[in-house]
């Protein structure tokens, strides 16, 4: 009964904690590693009025956070002070990736506050987490060209997309005119993907969705199923 007592008392505490919100800002939304270049760059700001230590590092797409990936962050520890600016730098090992698509992985970073702003306030370490394309050298274009690739049909119960480029392709709010398909959708080079539809798909149909572009915008599209 004690331990009960204490696990719901240790629920409405955090019930009750102030929702935490980000001190950095990360000039991005995803970071496109071009194999041609020596590296990446992303800008990040810290907009609080304290000192924040920043932590940087890769994962691989699915693998354990340990294993290896073949990018390494040049500062994989750096200190803000108030409002101060920085460019992280990511760099490549030349070797170990596909030639002819892009490969994905996650660039992980991690703002630790370095000291409380008052003696009874709590602190989170908060961990930002974006997409991380490395684009070889041979390719040619980009997500603007690769959208108009996909082929879209349905058997009338659902409905098929294929990515026939070397590009990854981020969609959001695909949705018909009277029923919505998928809230967000990425579908990898020369992938292919089967959506149950909610409603009529017959030919003809014609759906609706956006595209979140190499630089991180929206662009809206329309496809019309075969």
């Amino acid at each position: 009964m004690f331990l009960l007592r204490m696990l719901l008392l240790a629920g409405v505490l955090l019930s009750l904690a102030p929702p935490a919100s980000a001190a950095l800002k990360i000039e991005g939304t995803r970071l496109i590693y071009l194999g041609q270049d020596k590296g990446a760059y992303i800008g990040v700001v810290n907009q609080a009025s304290r000192d924040v230590v920043v932590q940087t590092w890769i994962s691989g797409e699915d693998e354990p956070a340990d294993a290896d990936v073949p990018f390494v962050a040049t500062e994989p520890l750096v200190r803000l002070g108030a409002g101060e600016h920085h460019q992280l730098r990511i760099l490549y090992a030349g070797e170990g990736l596909p030639t002819d698509r892009e490969s994905l992985f996650w660039l992980n970073i991690l703002e630790i506050p370095l000291k409380p702003e008052s003696a009874n306030s709590v602190q989170f370490a908060i961990r930002q987490r974006l997409k991380l394309f490395y684009r070889p050298p041979v390719l040619v274009g980009g997500s603007a060209e690769a959208v108009q690739q996909l082929v879209w049909s349905t058997d009338g119960h659902s409905v098929t997309v294929s990515n026939p480029s070397a590009f990854h392709l981020s969609l959001v709010n695909l949705h018909a005119d009277t029923w919505a398909l998928s809230d967000y959708l990425l579908l990898k080079p020369k992938e292919s993907k089967t959506l149950d539809a909610p409603g009529p798909a017959s030919k003809g149909t014609t759906l609706h969705f956006t595209e979140i572009t190499d630089i991180g915008l929206q662009a809206r599209h329309r496809a019309v199923l075969k």
